[in-house]
């Protein structure tokens, strides 16, 4: 009577230094995300200094940047917790002994998607300017 095969962990060390190099990858992501919040976040004191100096009194512009930067440091956060957890599945699945763990794409199309949006209302806050 033949016996099941009991699955085993990967035994090539390459799939867990390719899922981990992933990883870094998306962490590196949501760092630069974080990051690029700052600077969207610290923009605003620049345009309000520039409304200081050219503006007549009265008129004032109203910018967005330090909500867009919030905006974008929260998502930077959500992307590096996301990263986490996909990896930790994929490992988790690896060890259990798939040898090629279904992933999806929805993480990175919501990613672009977002990304997509803010550099929208970047460009609608910059021609408001």
């Amino acid at each position: 009577m033949p016996t099941a095969e009991v699955p085993r962990m990967v035994d090539d060390p390459r799939v867990y230094l390719a899922a981990e190099r992933t990883f870094l990858a998306w962490v590196r992501t949501s760092l630069a995300l974080m990051g690029f919040g700052f600077l969207i976040a610290r923009f605003s004191l620049l345009v309000r200094g520039m409304n200081v100096i050219e503006s007549p009194v009265g008129r004032r512009l109203e910018t967005y940047s330090p909500w867009l930067g919030f905006a974008m440091i929260v998502f930077g956060v959500a992307v590096c917790l996301a990263s986490l957890l996909r990896h930790h599945d994929y490992i988790r699945k690896l060890e259990r002994g798939d040898r090629n763990p279904s992933r999806s794409l929805r993480t990175p199309i919501l990613v672009s998607a977002i990304l997509a949006l803010v550099g929208l209302a970047m460009a609608v806050t910059i021609l408001t300017l």
